[in-house]
């Protein structure tokens, strides 16, 4: 699917760009690189619930896993293609428009949501795909 764009952060400082790494004091974490950002969003997804069920026609949402665990069910709205993927801390996810998706929680989960978009209630289109 070429509407999702998959990394694991890398686990070192010594690279530039995104990257984390844990220190003496606990773990670092530079989830953006050089990005432009527009929306930046917190959220927790506790285990068996779930937040999103929407597509976007406009806006791109990148996601990241500050700690635990989650299934995303996507599907690409022009092909009607779906995937499924299994993200956990440290990994990044790039949604872009006309994606749909729908994030699980396999266990209590705490997600930063970022967008180089503004976040509009309009270009948010409900989408069922269980």
């Amino acid at each position: 699917m070429d509407k999702i764009v998959m990394e694991r952060l890398p686990d070192t400082k010594e690279v530039q760009g995104a990257k984390r790494w844990m220190e003496e004091r606990g773990e670092f974490v530079q989830i953006a690189y050089r990005e432009e950002i527009h929306h930046l969003a917190f959220f927790e997804i506790r285990r068996g619930f779930s937040r999103g069920h929407h597509y976007h026609q406009r806006k791109e949402e990148i996601f990241y896993v500050v700690q635990g665990k989650l299934r995303v069910h996507l599907m690409d709205m022009d092909t009607l293609q779906k995937e499924e993927r299994v993200l956990e801390k440290g990994d990044k996810v790039r949604i872009r428009p006309l994606c749909g998706h729908i994030l699980y929680g396999l266990e209590d989960t705490w997600v930063v949501e970022y967008s180089p978009q503004v976040y509009e209630a309009e270009d948010s289109y409900k989408i069922q795909l269980d």
